[in-house]
């Protein structure tokens, strides 16, 4: 998770909502990043879409097993989405988010 505040803090400092996510596989950081929708001017670029489509590079495959997604922030519906379609493991997220988070209320294996 320390490594997700850095990734926030990166965020920050480009005035983006600051978010960031990191994805683990085999206890090594696989995947890092913040937001980059002001950046990018694209609404897609959050934290956890970044880290996904970077993971799955990695892997060489969209199927993310055995992977573990530490975020600071409740993934919204879409990022929600997205975690269950790309099969990863684990989701840890720092702080529930009552506007637009989309896992408080979900229960998984």
């Amino acid at each position: 998770m320390r490594q997700a505040i850095v990734e926030a803090e990166k965020a920050v400092e480009k005035d983006e909502v600051p978010v960031g996510a990191v994805i683990v596989h085999e206890n090594r950081i696989i995947a890092r990043a913040h937001n980059q929708r002001e950046m990018l001017n694209d609404p897609t670029a959050h934290a956890e879409m970044i880290a996904i489509t970077q993971a799955a590079d990695y892997l060489q495959n969209w199927r993310l097993t055995g992977t573990t997604m530490y975020v600071t922030l409740e993934p919204c519906a879409m990022c929600a989405g997205a975690l269950v379609q790309s099969r990863i493991d684990t989701l840890v997220y720092g702080t529930v988010d009552k506007k637009a988070g989309a896992c408080t209320n979900c229960r998984t294996k």
